[in-house]
């Protein structure tokens, strides 16, 4: 059985005609006869009832042409979203980002997005950073927006689309908060917060190399798996820790902000994907990305 042979089946069935069924299949009735009747040879039985002067459709032909219908508006259903998908108009995205992530450019990058393609569905899921990047290395997500003090990206492609400088998070309640803090070798012999190593390694990896590139191993007293968590922390004056720059609101009124220039600690954002696995409406998504202006 071929398809071509359940649209001529179809198109009899329409006219109850075969020399219109042929007209407006563009061939001659005679090749059209045949088709029908090999059609009905291969599955056993009569579609139609034919005499000379009507034709009419058997049970079983109504029945087979019900399917036939349904299958045929999928197909078309199928051929028009493929298009839309390969012209990034119509499919769904799945996005893995980080907690860091969601106040600095998501909610930019969304609208935006949103506002070119509306009939795109987003899936967003926040992960930490492994992850996220196993999630994307496994092609269970088509891009990842993850913000990161390193370079290393274990394979994957990315894009930097926004950066800014991490600031030191200081409990208010230490006479130390009092003064401008530039150098992060001013907080050498205090308490540190770090990011946790079981969920953000490479977050802690990073803030150890930092330290040790101004001249000290920093005393980590807490772990936290998240910025919020490490800023709730030095808000109850158990340490210091390096928060985004866009973080500086929040606990205010218990943690003191500091932007360090000694070394600067940048915080970069980035848009990660799998080589050969990018499909058009993730480059569209990345090209708004590019574009958006980000708040620094």
């Amino acid at each position: 059985m071929e398809l071509r042979q359940l649209r001529y089946f179809a198109a009899v069935c329409e006219t109850l005609h075969y020399g219109k069924a042929a007209q407006k299949l563009h061939m001659a009735e005679q090749p059209l006869s045949f088709q029908i009747k090999k059609l009905e040879e291969e599955l056993g039985y009569k579609l139609f009832e034919r005499t000379t002067r009507s034709v009419s459709i058997t049970p079983a032909g109504q029945a087979l042409l019900s399917k036939v219908t349904d299958a045929f508006r999928s197909l078309e259903q199928g051929v028009e979203q493929g298009r839309r998908i390969a012209e990034g108009k119509n499919a769904r995205i799945k996005i893995v980002y980080n907690s860091m992530t969601i106040n600095m450019v998501i909610p930019h990058i969304i609208q935006q997005f949103k506002l070119k393609y509306p009939d795109i569905d987003i899936l967003l899921t926040e992960k930490n950073s492994p992850q996220l990047e196993n999630a994307v290395m496994n092609e269970q997500a088509d891009i990842g927006i993850i913000a990161l003090y390193w370079d290393d990206f274990d394979g994957l492609c990315h894009k930097i689309i926004f950066e800014e400088d991490s600031v030191a998070a200081i409990p208010k309640s230490w006479d130390i908060s009092k003064r401008r803090i530039h150098s992060l070798a001013e907080l050498k012999d205090l308490p540190f917060i770090a990011y946790s190593q079981e969920a953000r390694k490479k977050s802690f990896d990073a803030f150890n190399a930092v330290c040790h590139l101004t001249g000290f191993s920093p005393k980590i007293v807490q772990e936290a798996e998240s910025d919020i968590a490490a800023l709730g922390l030095v808000a109850a004056g158990l340490g210091i820790a390096l928060v985004p720059d866009g973080y500086r609101d929040i606990f205010s009124s218990a943690v003191s902000y500091h932007v360090l220039k000694k070394p600067r600690v940048p915080l970069k954002v980035a848009l990660i994907w799998k080589e050969n696995h990018l499909s058009e409406t993730a480059r569209n998504l990345i090209a708004i990305a590019n574009d958006c202006k980000f708040d620094a």
